[in-house]
């Protein structure tokens, strides 16, 4: 039986954004996840680990930026694979920023910056909890 897998979009399908595609592979406390980053002219796709509880951690900060606007959300992998800064702008609009890598100390990056709408961070918040617990 294969391995299921909880995708996560962070931003608009057919525009800017990140993808988190987490699945259920936990081996020594980390969770394998597909990452994809579309900015822009520019994207790239790789594979990641993340330590259990990391993307539960940025769904909790999601969750606190829903209810105070000046709290910003923040993904920081413990092996620096993706990092993402979330910040309320006002009327709707959160800002994205941030840069995935494929290995630590590598030196290509993509660094990116978009806006996504704000109503969509409820739905990101608890896929990435969901994710998080899935095993």
């Amino acid at each position: 039986m294969g391995k299921r897998s909880t995708l996560i979009l962070i931003g608009a399908k057919d525009g800017d954004h990140v993808t988190i595609e987490a699945t259920t592979n936990v081996e020594s406390g980390w969770r394998t996840a597909h990452l994809a980053v579309r900015c822009g002219v520019w994207s790239g796709h790789f594979t990641a680990q993340f330590l259990r509880g990391e993307l539960a951690k940025f769904g909790k900060e999601i969750e606190y930026l829903l209810e105070d606007s000046k709290r910003p959300a923040q993904l920081r992998g413990g092996e620096h694979y993706l990092e993402v800064k979330l910040m309320d702008e006002g009327n709707g609009k959160v800002r994205a920023t941030g840069h995935a890598q494929e290995r630590l100390g590598a030196k290509t990056s993509l660094e990116f910056e978009f806006a996504l709408e704000r109503g969509t961070l409820s739905g990101i918040g608890k896929a990435l909890i969901e994710a998080d617990a899935a095993e």
